[in-house]
This record gives structure tokens, C-alpha cells and sequence, in this order.
């Protein structure tokens, strides 16, 4: 299957660039305003959302570029610019400033699009895509809530490892206090429920008494694999 493409620009220089992507093989839609490129993200489902800044200007730039990270599918976003500083304000996976050459865009896509695998991590029978925020059980996919994302995320960092209550909430709540770690523990209830079997019976989350948590599977973690996302 052909990798999508949606770029968003108005200029000739933007037209010759999507030429030069649909030659290489790419499945390419252009797009030239807000509206039209708020209804392809939706339509069309990008792997790779490609925006000139200098043709549609910041502010719709910042836009559709939130709007594209807040996608379950996550697409890779390149940003396009004459100048070689990005606004802050404005998040994107990588940048391109003018001028540069079609050989340098396609490398640039392709590079992205290989690096895709590289943000799944596998350990035992989970898989758990860092950015999607899925999971994939032997049960199911699930998307999961931002701090539960990390606190597994972590667990599979250190596959067999009794990993203590400070560790965990170091790692994922950026604190070593530890007088109270109902937080933490409560987390842990709901991750089993989403990811266990049994969740009354976990066989993945182990609670090791008197010194923290562990996730019992063999062998180290893996990383690569197909992205997920929902069905």
C-alpha cells in the first residue's frame, strides 16, 4: 500500500513538489486553504501531512497542525518555511527551509516514514505504539489515557524488574514522594483492566509486597513493529 500524503500549499513551487512525490510513487492529495485540509485529514487519513508555511502563513499552519497531531493516526508532520527558524508555537516532526531540492523532500518523507516502526515496543505479548498510545493485548487494542500510557510504557522499559513505587512515581509523575502512592496504585488497578485477562487475577502486572510492581514477561524488550492504531 502506497504511503498518503496530504500537503497543503498554494504555490507553484508547492504543485511541483507534490508532482515530484506522485512520481515516486507516493498517494498524494494538495490542498490549498483551512477547510479544504481540516475535511482531506479526515477523508484522506495522511501518513504524512506536508505544510509550506509561507503559502498558508502561521496561524492556519498552527491549526491544521494541531489538528493533525490530535488524530488517532497520528500522522508525521513536515514543516515547509523560507525562513530558518520555526515558530515555537507550531508543532511538527521535521522541518525543510527553501530552497531545497526534490530528492531532499523525498528523502525527508521516506526517512519519516521509516522511522514510523521504531516508536512500537514489545515485550511478552504487548505491543504498545508511543505514538498512537495504543496497546495490543492478546485480547484486544485499546488507546490509552496519557498517564496509564506512561506507567506502562516504563513497566515494559524493564520487562522481569520490581520496579519500587519511588521508581514509578519518578518516572511517570515526576515526583519521589511516596507517602502517599494511592495514585500510583489506583493507575495500576485501571491499567490491569484494560490489558489483563483477569484483572482481578493479573498475570502481567505483578504487585511484589513491600517493594513495588513488576511486569512478568520474559526475554528484553523489542523494539519495531507495524504501527497501531484503532480499528
Amino acid at each position: 500500500m502506497s504511503a498518503r500524503v496530504l500537503y497543503v500549499g498554494k504555490s507553484a513551487a508547492s504543485q511541483e513538489s507534490c508532482a515530484h512525490l506522485e512520481k515516486q510513487g507516493f498517494e498524494i492529495t494538495c490542498t490549498k486553504g483551512f477547510r479544504p485540509s481540516m475535511r482531506k485529514l479526515s477523508e484522506f487519513d495522511p501518513h504524512i501531512l506536508i505544510v509550506d508555511m509561507n503559502d498558508i502563513g502561521e496561524i492556519v499552519t498552527r491549526r491544521i497542525t494541531r489538528a493533525a497531531m490530535r488524530r488517532e493516526s497520528a500522522p508525521f508532520v513536515l514543516l515547509i518555511s523560507n525562513h530558518r527558524t520555526f515558530p515555537e508555537e507550531v508543532k511538527y516532526d521535521r522541518g525543510l527551509v527553501r530552497p531545497f531540492t526534490s530528492r531532499r523532500l523525498i528523502e525527508t518523507v521516506r526517512d519519516l516514514l521509516e522511522s514510523r516502526r521504531g516508536y512500537v515496543i514489545q515485550a511478552g505479548p504487548l505491543a504498545l505504539d508511543r505514538r498512537t498510545r495504543y496497546v495490543r493485548t492478546a485480547q484486544n487494542v485499546i488507546k490509552l489515557p496519557p498517564k496509564q500510557f506512561q506507567l506502562l510504557d516504563y513497566l515494559m522499559q524493564h520487562p522481569g524488574e520490581v520496579l519500587s513505587r519511588r521508581e514509578l512515581m519518578e518516572a511517570v509523575w515526576n515526583t519521589a514522594y511516596v507517602g502517599d502512592t494511592r495514585t500510583l496504585d489506583v493507575h495500576i488497578r485501571w491499567l490491569r483492566q484494560r490489558i489483563e485477562e483477569e484483572p482481578s487475577r493479573p498475570q502481567l502486572i505483578c504487585t511484589v509486597r513491600g517493594h513495588g510492581y513488576c511486569l512478568n514477561v520474559d526475554g528484553p524488550p523489542q523494539y519495531g513493529g507495524e504501527p497501531i492504531v484503532g480499528g
